[in-house]
């Protein structure tokens, strides 16, 4: 009986033991999966952000801010500004700094995409009327040959640029205007369509020109040098674009608040010469 009890006691042990041993392993695979899973989320994710040359110099110097907050960002240069909605769109690109708010929806309408822009915004970019024939839009003779973009958003903003100055009577109550819609031309300008990217370099062949300020600061032009401007820039704001399904993602805010920063907001200030108009 004693042999027996004693055997019991050591089978009772060797269990309890083995309990034990299982309790510690399973604690041990714990750990190791929290410190495996923290270690996952610190690893820096890999962004890549589409723009153009107007605003290279811009998102690069917001590289090593992104790097800062754990990101490896880069950027991928497209020499139009609807390829870099398109890549955003099929996802070959992460996002985009580059086109303003109202061509964003222009886009989304047109091909069924669902791109935002996300909230705050970052600046707005000036457009206005330039020539290098004449120092004033008084000056613009009878038929004056104007270069203005054409594409419909672009269009209605250079067209309404007129307008507000009384160079044109636009139809009311038309959300894009084109040229059929203007009414009233006194002096008969007759403006001729180009891409947006073309207007600058047409300056030589034109009475005048409707241009971005960027794109005139690109081209080694003065872009302070405008004989009229548009009057609401902030109805055309840039910032951060990406797909609606990453508008909450923490990286998405996180570009937001380093286009934002202290930092990049002076780099702008000192190397666009201002600019970029920050919206506060």
């Amino acid at each position: 009986m004693k042999k027996v009890g004693i055997m019991l006691v050591v089978l009772l042990l060797m269990t309890l033991m083995a309990g034990c041993s299982g309790s510690s392993n399973e604690e041990v695979s714990v750990e190791d999966a929290a410190t495996e899973e923290s270690a996952v989320e610190k690893e820096p994710l890999n962004l890549v952000i589409a723009c153009a040359e107007t605003t290279q110099a811009l998102v690069d110097a917001v590289v090593p801010v992104m790097e800062e907050k754990g990101y490896q960002m880069t950027y991928q240069m497209f020499d139009n500004n609807v390829n870099t909605m398109v890549a955003t769109n099929d996802e070959s690109v992460d996002g985009l700094f580059l086109v303003h708010k109202p061509f964003m929806e222009n886009f989304n309408k047109a091909n069924d995409a669902d791109l935002v822009m996300l909230e705050p915004h970052v600046f707005a970019v000036g457009m206005g009327v330039f020539s290098e024939r004449y120092e004033s839009i008084e000056e613009l003779p009878e038929g004056a040959s104007i270069a203005i973009m054409n594409d419909a958003m672009n269009m209605d903003r250079g067209l309404r640029i007129f307008s507000d100055a009384g160079y044109l009577k636009l139809a009311e109550d038309v959300e894009r205007v084109t040229l059929l819609d203007i009414e009233e031309n006194p002096k008969g300008l007759n403006f001729i369509e180009m891409d947006q990217t073309q207007t600058v370099r047409s300056l030589q062949d034109m009475d005048a020109v409707v241009a971005f300020f960027s794109h005139m600061k690109n081209a080694g032009k003065d872009f302070d040098n405008y004989m009229i401007r548009d009057q609401s820039p902030e109805n055309y704001p840039q910032g951060v674009i990406v797909k609606e399904k990453n508008a909450d993602a923490q990286w998405a805010k996180d570009l937001v608040d380093a286009f934002r920063s202290e930092e990049i907001r002076a780099f702008a200030d000192d190397y666009y010469g201002g600019l970029y108009e920050y919206i506060d």
